[in-house]
């Protein structure tokens, strides 16, 4: 009690100066002259108006955060959209893997490509199957499009595959149509050349490139690629043949690994 009756001492001046504004509002808005009266519906405006703007503050504030709810729904219903056309194309790919693997007449054993090489002098891929799947090196690596390389290391459960397009890579092959055979090797990029096919050999733009069989590696028939270019120089021996492999070699998701010639395995 005393310390009120102390604190109420200390602060009376400032007490009695707002107990005179309170009684001088209520004296004001009792009072029903004209002035007062406009001074009331002033005061009402204005007080309504800041009502008003707090109100559409309120209004927008929920606007904005129904917003971010709708925008959240969005990405979420984006990113389902992504994994179920992900999904679509993966189920695409492995029903063209295994129809292939049915129709093929080789010992195949799939495999995912869950890397690249890391070996800068080699062009290879990195794949999750190895000698637990009874793979060794240089077995075949293909896809239902074609070539894609061989198997050159090869652990418990993973394998490197030396590809196609690799500058040390070579594989016997013939034209299929006129059955003029060469030997396939990486020429620039995505590209191969056909070599060491003689001039005015029988080769034209749009013929399919196949292996030839001769290889001790390769089974005979798989598709390589198409002619996209052929030119005879006078100074050379041997025809130009550039190749457009049939895989698409930046693509690769999912590949055999061929681990027997059909005559083996029969």
């Amino acid at each position: 009690m005393r310390r009120f009756s102390e604190w109420f001492v200390n602060r009376k001046e400032n007490l009695t100066f707002l107990a005179a504004i309170i009684f001088s509002i209520a004296l004001i808005f009792s009072n029903e002259s004209f002035q007062i009266q406009t001074v009331k519906v002033w005061t009402l405006d204005g007080f309504g108006f800041v009502l008003g703007r707090i109100a559409a503050v309120n209004r927008f504030a929920s606007v904005y955060e129904q917003n971010q709810r709708l925008r959240l729904s969005n990405a979420k219903l984006m990113l389902e959209n992504s994994k179920l056309n992900e999904a679509l194309l993966e189920n695409q790919r492995l029903r063209n893997l295994l129809e292939f693997k049915s129709e093929s007449a080789l010992n195949l054993v799939p495999a995912k490509v869950v890397g690249r090489g890391q070996n800068g002098f080699i062009n290879s891929i990195i794949l999750d199957a190895g000698k637990a799947n009874d793979l060794t090196k240089n077995l075949p690596v293909v896809t239902a499009q074609g070539v894609v390389g061989k198997l050159f290391n090869v652990a418990s459960h993973h394998s490197t595959a030396q590809l196609l397009l690799d500058r040390n890579f070579r594989v016997s092959a013939t034209i299929q149509r006129s059955r003029v055979r060469g030997i396939i090797k990486w020429f620039e990029g995505n590209r191969v050349t056909l070599a060491e096919v003689p001039k005015r050999s029988d080769v034209k733009v749009g013929d399919m490139v196949v292996t030839s069989g001769f290889s001790a590696l390769f089974p005979s028939g798989l598709e390589i690629g198409r002619v996209v270019k052929v030119t005879e120089a006078k100074q050379d021996m041997f025809m130009n043949i550039l190749v457009q492999p049939a895989v698409d070699f930046s693509r690769l998701e999912e590949v055999f690994v061929v681990k027997t010639q059909p005559s083996q395995a029969s």
